[in-house]
């Protein structure tokens, strides 16, 4: 799910992607400095004597001689010794004559950045990110520089400054590759597909023919939904090249959200096995499936990669977030707790919510879009009724709401469609005179999207569930558009919040406290659309009551979309459409209802989420 400000993808960070300086200096007093100075100028080998009468004179020298001639202590032999440990691999033990380097060198920008690029290497961002600004600061116009900022910036949790630095590489290197990918990583899960396809086409284009190159085209295809074509790609990859764990990866993905998890599981296994520190695939592997006693090997296998210290703090939130589910399906609930506290106080670090600011912005959405507001806009609103939009709380029934609409023949299934996340926010605070010169155009391109799902369907499912927040453009531009809020008991909505691992980190998702004042300005302003909006417009959908009772509230669903009933809405579990979400097993299993009141197995760990409890709440 996207589609909500300060979200940021999980990032898998990997040394390929990341390149030394000093390791192939050529053996010279004059290579303690990778950019030449003018003959005027101090030398960069930190001698502070001119470049002409230091490094500039000793390149007229012979080699050899100049082996001989470097003094143990000098920058040049401290250079020399860091460069031989990271030939060898040895990252902790290049820091201390790197910043010895550094202080005998301070015109030496290569130094610094390699110690910043170091510190990333022992997985030590926060002290990588000042010696690689100090570099910058000697060599602005270095590209690689500034993408290894963007990687420990990204690293640490500063989504906006990395995605500068990324950028500023870019511009620098348009064929670095690397930085286009990252640029389209971040676009693509802050919910700007369109974008984020772009991004991967130049990535592509960048890397050319290459393995690398070729999945950034997949991912560019992905990101257009063109989920088909991605696939066969992927499989003629595999077959040139069965190495690619990533590919692997990408194909065992898709398959999950088609639902053919067995096949799924294998791609996954090959992909795991192919490169065992990329431990994201564990979750796919725990998500495709609900784990048995058989399972305890994998979950052995899961928490013996807990002690490799070599994973990124991402990854390793990945990893424990696969095993509380995979305890969780076995019914040990206090360890399943233990790896979810522990995944969201890593997440908790990367993107921390401020809760001042979100009322604010709910308190301008409910000052706005008022009876009067409405009823003197009147002419801005279209005709058409095609959408259905299917909201409420990520985890509150959406996805199997929607499937039982889409599963109808005149319906087509949208899913989490990022239209209204990008161009909504725009027009919030935007004059009326602006919000009417763009209705028509808005309209014309959500349409066509729409049209480009099902060409022929009468109605078209958008079950992006933050559309909550864009209720009023939304009204405004569409006042036909049907919609379907989606509820759940509080507390069974911000636990599994709080249990999953998303592809987009929300900021309020990792704090009880910041899950349980969430979720009250998400009924302030629920109760809100409830009071402007017209009430044929919109219907409650009550998880509870549509797992106990399936055929009733489907026929509800399918009378007030305005269509004559289909027994297929019966049979949510063989709709072939893909699911993209958390739910990817879920929704391919008959209505259940032993997700009702999941919230007493974890009772003892509430803390303040029990402020969601009836008695609380009255």
């Amino acid at each position: 799910m996207t589609g909500i400000p300060g979200t940021a993808p999980a990032y898998r960070f990997t040394k390929s992607m990341l390149e030394f300086q000093i390791m192939d200096i050529p053996q010279t007093r004059a290579d303690a400095a990778t950019a030449k100075p003018g003959r005027n100028d101090l030398c960069s080998c930190g001698s502070g004597r001119k470049y002409k009468s230091c490094c500039g004179a000793a390149r007229s020298q012979a080699r050899p001689a100049l082996r001989s001639s470097v003094p143990a202590g000098s920058a040049q032999h401290v250079i020399r010794l860091a460069a031989s440990l990271l030939r060898a691999g040895k990252y902790a033990d290049a820091i201390a004559p790197l910043r010895e380097a550094a202080r005998l060198a301070p015109y030496n920008p290569s130094v610094f950045s390699d110690l910043g690029l170091t510190y990333l290497y022992c997985r030590r961002p926060l002290e990588a990110i000042p010696w690689l600004r100090r570099s910058l600061a000697l060599r602005p116009n270095f590209a690689a520089t500034h993408y290894h900022l963007g990687t420990a910036l990204e690293e640490t949790g500063d989504d906006e400054g990395a995605l500068s630095a990324y950028r500023r590489a870019i511009a620098l290197n348009p064929k670095m590759a690397k930085a286009h990918n990252r640029v389209a990583t971040f676009l693509k899960a802050k919910g700007r597909q369109r974008e984020a396809a772009d991004a991967f086409d130049r990535a592509a284009l960048a890397e050319g023919s290459t393995t690398y190159g070729q999945l950034c085209r997949i991912n560019a295809l992905m990101a257009r939904n063109q989920t088909n074509e991605a696939e066969e790609r992927l499989r003629r990859l595999i077959t040139r090249n069965p190495s690619s764990a990533e590919a692997h990866r990408l194909l065992g993905n898709l398959l999950s959200e088609s639902g053919h998890f067995d096949e799924a599981a294998t791609e996954i296994e090959r992909s795991i096995a192919l490169a065992p520190r990329h431990v994201t695939g564990y979750n796919a592997l725990v998500m495709s499936r609900r784990l048995t006693e058989a399972d305890r090997p994998l979950v052995a296998r899961m928490l013996s990669r807990l002690n490799d210290r070599d994973i990124p703090e991402i990854n390793r939130m990945s990893l424990l977030f696969s095993l509380g589910k995979a305890l969780d399906d076995l019914g040990d609930y206090a360890g399943a707790m233990g790896h979810f506290d522990a995944a969201n106080q890593i997440r908790y670090r990367l993107c921390r919510f401020d809760r001042a600011e979100y009322e604010r912005r709910v308190n301008r959405l409910i000052a706005r879009f008022t009876d009067e507001f409405f009823a003197s806009n009147r002419s801005i609103g279209g005709e058409d009724e095609t959408s259905v939009l299917v909201l409420g709380m990520p985890r509150s029934g959406t996805t199997l709401t929607e499937r039982i609409i889409s599963s109808h023949p005149r319906v087509g299934g949208g899913g989490e469609l990022d239209f209204w996340s990008e161009r909504a926010p725009a027009l919030v605070a935007a004059p009326t005179e602006q919000i009417a010169a763009a209705a028509d155009r808005i309209r014309r391109d959500y349409w066509s999207l729409l049209r480009s799902i099902a060409p022929d369907a009468i109605r078209v499912t958008d079950k992006m569930p933050f559309n909550f927040l864009w209720l009023g453009v939304i009204h405004l531009i569409f006042p036909n558009a049907r919609v379907v809020h989606c509820r759940r008991d509080p507390i069974d909505t911000c636990l599994s919040i709080y249990t999953n691992h998303f592809a987009t980190r929300w900021e309020f998702a990792s704090d009880r406290g910041d899950l349980a004042f969430y979720y009250r300005q998400y009924l302030r302003l629920m109760d809100h659309w409830c009071g402007v909006l017209p009430p044929d417009r919109m219907l409650d959908v009550d998880y509870e009551e549509l797992t106990a009772d399936p055929e009733g509230m489907a026929r509800r669903l399918i009378a007030f979309c305005g269509l004559d009933w289909d027994p297929a809405c019966l049979q949510p579990e063989r709709n072939p459409d893909r699911v993209k979400t958390a739910s990817v097993w879920q929704a391919r299993q008959p209505v259940y209802r032993t997700s009702v009141e999941r919230w007493r197995n974890y009772e003892p760990w509430l803390g303040e989420l029990r402020q969601l409890l009836p008695e609380a709440r009255s």
